[in-house]
C-alpha cells in the first residue's frame, strides 16, 4: 500500500482485519494478527497500527490484556459493520464456507 492510498483502498483494508477477527473469533495479539494480514496482503506496519487504533476508536473492535499480553477481538458493532462492508474484500480473500 503507497502513501498516496485512496479511501477505498483504506477502507478496504480496515475491512479485511474486521473479517480476519471475525473469522478467527478468537483474540489475537498485535503480530499474530499482522503476520495473518500480512499473508493476505502487503501492508506497512505503520498504517497496520493506524488502521488498528481507528478501528478502536470507532469500537469496531476492542483491545484488552491478556495473560500474555494484549488482544484483539471484534465487537458486534463491528460484526455489523463488517456485514455492510464484506462486499468490499476481493473474493480471494474471503474463504470458502
Amino acid at each position: 500500500m503507497k502513501l498516496g492510498a485512496d479511501n477505498e483502498t483504506l477502507a478496504e483494508n480496515k475491512v479485511l482485519i474486521l473479517y480476519l477477527l471475525s473469522v478467527i473469533d478468537k483474540p489475537i495479539n498485535n503480530d499474530s494478527l499482522y503476520r495473518l494480514v500480512l499473508s493476505i496482503q502487503d501492508m506497512n506496519y505503520f498504517y497496520f497500527q493506524q488502521f488498528l487504533i481507528d478501528l478502536q476508536d470507532n469500537q469496531y473492535i476492542v483491545c484488552y490484556e491478556k495473560d500474555d499480553g494484549e488482544v484483539y477481538e471484534i465487537t458486534k458493532m463491528g460484526r455489523s459493520t463488517l456485514d455492510l462492508t464484506i462486499d468490499m474484500l476481493p473474493r480471494n480473500y474471503k474463504s470458502e464456507g
